[in-house]
């Protein structure tokens, strides 16, 4: 699975990286989303950034470098569209590389751009919701990443956390 780089963040900060791992086995990024994630965080003494670079070190997240075409497709996505930040248009652009239809992506614009390209972004609430969907966690383990992501500054408006609690109920009735 590719990923940008606040969704990785935010799983690093709350301490469930391990759940992108049980759910994709392995997360793919560039080389310029493991500058933004791992050595900008280190510079800045970031505790994710050392939880990341371990799950790096230990081959779950690994670097897939972009090719010269999709690396101007990046640059092209960032002319273009200018609220999207690097780390969003790389992880649209690796997944066009990788012909993967998938990518963890939460930026709004980013999202919005990676459907454009007939991508399917996956948010961090769905990945939660996947994860309890798969029994890797549990309802009590759901309700507190939320509220730790919230803690941890994870921007979400009132209406998208308020579908997030439908979706889970609907998905609750169906276990």
């Amino acid at each position: 699975m590719i990923a940008d780089s606040s969704s990785l963040i935010i799983f690093a900060k709350i301490n469930k990286l391990n759940i992108l791992i049980k759910l994709f086995n392995k997360i793919q990024i560039t080389k310029e989303i493991y500058n933004e994630i791992i050595e900008q965080g280190i510079l800045i003494h970031a505790p994710d950034a050392e939880i990341l670079k371990n799950f790096f070190n230990n081959k779950k997240i690994e670097i897939i470098e972009l090719n010269k075409n999709y690396e101007e497709i990046a640059k092209k996505l960032r002319k273009t569209y200018f609220q999207l930040g690097i780390g969003e248009a790389e992880a649209i652009a690796l997944s066009l590389q990788e012909k993967n239809k998938s990518l963890v992506i939460d930026e709004r614009i980013g999202r919005n751009i990676a459907k454009l390209y007939d991508l399917k972004p996956i948010g961090s609430l769905r990945i939660l919701l996947e994860a309890y969907k798969k029994k890797i966690i549990n309802e009590k383990e759901l309700r507190s990443s939320l509220d730790e992501m919230i803690k941890n500054k994870f921007r979400i408006g009132a209406e998208i956390i308020n579908e997030f609690w439908k979706v889970f109920e609907k998905l609750k009735k169906e276990k």
